[in-house]
C-alpha cells in the first residue's frame, strides 16, 4: 500500500489601514515636501509567506517610495510598510482597486509562486501655496519733494490650503 499525507492550508496576508475605507490618505501636500503614510500587513497563515510591491507606471514610481519593499512573513508575523510620496508638480491621486498603481503580490514561501495581487489604493493632492497681492499693479506714491513721506498700502492674501 501506499500511502499519501497531503495538506490543504490557506495563504492569508492581511494589510491594516487605519480608515475604514482601506486607504492611504495623504491629504494636501505641499510641492517639494514629503509625507509619509503607514499600514501594516501581518500573515494569519501557517506558513511563511513573501511580500514585494510593485509600482507599473514610472510617474507612480517617482513621487512614491515604499520601505520595505519587500520581504518574507513568518506565520504570524506583522510588519509596518510605509509609503513617502514626494512630488515636484501639481498632482492629484484618488484610486481605486482597479485603477491603483501600487501593488503587493503575496507570494508563496517555499515554492515562490505567486499567490494574490493586492491593489494598495491612495488619495494625495500636491499643491503650491498660493497668494494674492492687491493691488496688482505698481504702488503709486506719486510726485514726491525729498525728505516729504506717504503711506500707500497693500495687501497679501494666503489663498492656498496651507
Amino acid at each position: 500500500t501506499i500511502t499519501l499525507k497531503a495538506e490543504a492550508f490557506n495563504i492569508k496576508v492581511l494589510p491594516t489601514f487605519d480608515n475604514e475605507q482601506r486607504i492611504l490618505e495623504f491629504g494636501a501636500v505641499r510641492v517639494g515636501e514629503s509625507k509619509d503614510k503607514s499600514f501594516t500587513i501581518k500573515n494569519e497563515g501557517l506558513y511563511e509567506v513573501m511580500f514585494d510591491f510593485v509600482m507599473k507606471r514610472r510617474a507612480t514610481r517617482d513621487v512614491f517610495t515604499i520601505s520595505p519593499d519587500n520581504g518574507t512573513l513568518a506565520p504570524n508575523e506583522e510588519k509596518t510598510i510605509t509609503i513617502r510620496f514626494k512630488s515636484k508638480k501639481e498632482i492629484k491621486y484618488k484610486t481605486t482597486n482597479a485603477t491603483s498603481d501600487i501593488l503587493m503580490k503575496i507570494i508563496e514561501g517555499k515554492t515562490e509562486k505567486e499567490f494574490e495581487v493586492l491593489p494598495i489604493n491612495y488619495l494625495v493632492s500636491s499643491v503650491y501655496s498660493m497668494f494674492s497681492i492687491s493691488p496688482l499693479k505698481n504702488i503709486n506714491f506719486g510726485p514726491m519733494q525729498y525728505g516729504e513721506t506717504r503711506t500707500r498700502t497693500f495687501e497679501i492674501k494666503n489663498d492656498g490650503q496651507f
